[in-house]
């Protein structure tokens, strides 16, 4: 469906250390852990993930260390299929995520940025090609990187999608005209002082959201609410799909990546968003970031 969209992924590339435990500990306290593990993350990385095994051709832009995690993270895009042709290889420290996940899914994740945040702007550009119908970024990077790899995408006329993850108050005003912005609900907090609890406080933050990057859709991630789209006249809440939830790591990069992909097909934002909430549900089903990402064909045959 998506094989002949070309897409570029400016992000975050981490190893994922994961901690399963069945509550939380508080402050002084130990708890026992029921099980560890590795995998592969990274905001960028699960993106361009998600838009391979949806179909589309994809290159990663981003940076890691000369060490062991960042040759595995690179085998591991390889061998999915992505161009890791812009990924410099010379960073200070490998990313690493630390997800602390409980008996119910829910997760708390501590983020060691490393090579993520000395990605190169100049370099960052120089790596997308006029062939570019797509480009996605988070926040998981550098700010100087984002900021002058949306304005180029822009200033080029390639659809621009950017993910405000992790939550912080980003320089939104410095990149003017992005396709779609899209913060969950933490970080549309950080980002408008409004946190999007009910239909009133969705469209105010919505709006300020707008009025800060003049994007053409705003679209919150409501989380098991599914989400909501502005587009500067009409708000619209489109619900979740019901899922057992074993782990939401990443569920958010999900969305977003198969979001972006349909609206690039259809140019519809609302078959879009529910492209984008079929997708996470598939996502928060399965242990793992990357790894929970869905196939087309698995979409196609659940809904």
């Amino acid at each position: 469906m998506y094989n002949n969209l070309n897409c570029a992924v400016m992000g975050s590339i981490n190893m994922d250390f994961i901690l399963k435990m069945d509550r939380v500990p508080e402050v002084h306290e130990n708890v026992l852990g029921t099980d560890y593990g590795y995998a592969f993350g990274g905001k960028g990385a699960n993106q361009a993930t998600a838009l391979k095994r949806l179909g589309a051709n994809v290159k990663m832009l981003g940076k890691v260390a000369d060490d062991d995690n960042g040759h595995k993270l690179i085998e591991n895009l390889n061998n999915i299929g992505i161009d890791t042709s812009g990924i410099c290889k010379n960073g200070s420290q490998t990313g690493l995520a630390a997800i602390l996940i409980d008996s119910e899914g829910r997760n708390r994740i501590v983020v060691y940025e490393g090579a993520n945040s000395e990605i190169e702007p100049e370099k960052a550009i120089s790596n997308i090609s006029p062939e570019t119908d797509l480009l996605l970024v988070q926040f998981e990077t550098n700010e100087d990187a984002v900021i002058k790899a949306v304005n180029y995408a822009v200033e080029n006329n390639i659809t621009t999608v950017v993910d405000c993850g992790p939550a912080k108050n980003f320089s939104l005003e410095k990149m003017q005209g992005i396709t779609i912005l899209s913060p969950n609900e933490n970080e549309t907090e950080a980002l408008t002082g409004i946190f999007p609890i009910d239909e009133k406080s969705i469209l105010k933050a919505s709006k300020i959201l707008y009025e800060r990057s003049k994007a053409k859709y705003i679209v919150l991630k409501l989380g098991e609410r599914g989400c909501s789209v502005w587009d500067n006249e009409t708000l619209k809440i489109m619900p979740a799909y019901k899922s057992n939830v074993v782990d939401t790591t990443a569920a958010g990069d999900c969305f977003t990546a198969a979001m972006a992909l349909h609206y690039m097909k259809t140019g519809n934002i609302y078959d879009a968003c529910d492209m984008g909430n079929k997708a996470g549900s598939i996502a928060v089903s399965r242990m793992g970031a990357a790894d929970s990402m869905p196939t087309i064909n698995e979409l196609e045959n659940i809904f």
